[in-house]
C-alpha cells in the first residue's frame, strides 16, 4: 500500500510539474503577442504668446519617440489642429521617428474674436515594422486671444496754422493703423475761447486707407488767449474679421498765428533786425529806396549846390 501511494504522489508530482512547465511556456508565448502603444511624447510652443485678433498664431508641434530599443521606429500617419471638432490643419503622412528623435510640425492658425480658445492636436502613430495596429494621440491646446490694436487710428499730422482771429488749420488726416478707416469728419470743437466759423467750421475727408491719409483745411475764430485748438474726429473703423465701429475723439491743435498784413514785421523781429526801410535801418529815412534812386537824389542834389556856388561867385 505504501508502495503505491509513493507512486501515486510521485505521479502526482510529475503532473504538477509538467503543468507548471506547460502554464509557463503559455505565459511565455503570450506575453509577446501583447500589443504596447509607441512610446510617443507631444509638446507644443505658441507664438505669440498672447495673439490678438486676425493674428498669425504658430503652434508648433514637436512629437518624439523615446522607445528605448533602436529597432523600434514610429510612423507618424497623421498630424491634425482642431476646433470644437473642425480640422483646421492637416498632414499626411509627417514622417519616420527613430528611437529617440523627435519630429518638428509647423502648425499655425487665427481668430476673428478675443477669448480663452481650446485647440487640439490629434496624432496616429504606428511603429514601422508593426502597422497592423495604429494608435491615436491627443495634445490640448488653450490660445488666449486679446483685441487687436492694429485697427484703423487716424492722428492729425504736419498741422500748420496762420491768421489770428479767424485762424486757418492745414494738414494731414493720416490713419497710423493697420485696417482702413471710412466717413473722416473733421470740426473744430466750440468750446469758450475757439469756435468753428465758415467757410471751413467742419471738412470731410471721407475713406482713409490703412498707412495713408487726406489733406484737410479747417478756420476757426479763436480769442487771443487760447493756446490750442481743438478738432473733433469722427470716423468708422472697418475690419474683416470684426464689426464697424465707429470712433469719436479729440486732437489739440496749437495756435502758432501769423498775421499775415504784418508778417515782414514779425519775421525781421524775430531775426534781431528792424524792418527795412524803417527809421532805424541802414540809410535812415533813404534806406528803403533803390540804390540806384538813391545815387540820381545825391547826383542831382550835388548838382545843384554847384550850380547855386556858381550862381553866388558870379553874383556876389
Amino acid at each position: 500500500m505504501a508502495t503505491d501511494r509513493n507512486w501515486a504522489d510521485s505521479r502526482f508530482l510529475r503532473v504538477t510539474v509538467v503543468m507548471l512547465i506547460l502554464g509557463s511556456g503559455l505565459f511565455v508565448s503570450v506575453q509577446p503577442g501583447l500589443a504596447t502603444d509607441p512610446p510617443i511624447q507631444i509638446s507644443t510652443n505658441i507664438s505669440p504668446e498672447d495673439p490678438k485678433v486676425g493674428e498669425t498664431v504658430d503652434i508648433e508641434t514637436t512629437v518624439s519617440n523615446i522607445e528605448n530599443s533602436e529597432s523600434r521606429n514610429v510612423d507618424v500617419r497623421y498630424v491634425y489642429l482642431r476646433q470644437s471638432g473642425n480640422t483646421i490643419q492637416r498632414f499626411d503622412n509627417a514622417g519616420t521617428i527613430g528611437s529617440g528623435g523627435s519630429l518638428s510640425l509647423p502648425l499655425s492658425t487665427t481668430f476673428d474674436s478675443i477669448g480663452q480658445k481650446q485647440l487640439e492636436v490629434v496624432i496616429t502613430a504606428s511603429y514601422s515594422d508593426d502597422d497592423s495596429e495604429v494608435y491615436t494621440y491627443r495634445q490640448p491646446v488653450s490660445v488666449d486671444v486679446t483685441e487687436s490694436d492694429t485697427r484703423g487710428d487716424v492722428q492729425l499730422t504736419s498741422t500748420e496754422t496762420s491768421g489770428n482771429d479767424i485762424v486757418t488749420i492745414q494738414g494731414d488726416a493720416s490713419n497710423i493703423g493697420g485696417t482702413d478707416v471710412q466717413s473722416v469728419l473733421l470740426s473744430v470743437a466750440d468750446t469758450d475761447t475757439v469756435s468753428p466759423v465758415a467757410p471751413n467750421g467742419e471738412y470731410f475727408v471721407g475713406e482713409i486707407e490703412a498707412s495713408e491719409f487726406g489733406t484737410f483745411e479747417l478756420t476757426a475764430d479763436v480769442e487771443s488767449e487760447a493756446e490750442t485748438i481743438p478738432v473733433e474726429m469722427t470716423y468708422i473703423v472697418t475690419d474683416p474679421n470684426r464689426d464697424d465701429e465707429r470712433v469719436t475723439k479729440t486732437q489739440q491743435i496749437a495756435v502758432e498765428t501769423t498775421d499775415i498784413s504784418q508778417g515782414s514785421t514779425q519775421a525781421a523781429a524775430s531775426s534781431g533786425e528792424p524792418p527795412a526801410g524803417g527809421r532805424g535801418g541802414p540809410g535812415g529815412l533813404l534806406g528803403g529806396l533803390p540804390v540806384a534812386e538813391i545815387g540820381i537824389v545825391l547826383a542831382l542834389a550835388l548838382l545843384g549846390a554847384t550850380g547855386y556856388a556858381v550862381h553866388r561867385w558870379r553874383n556876389p
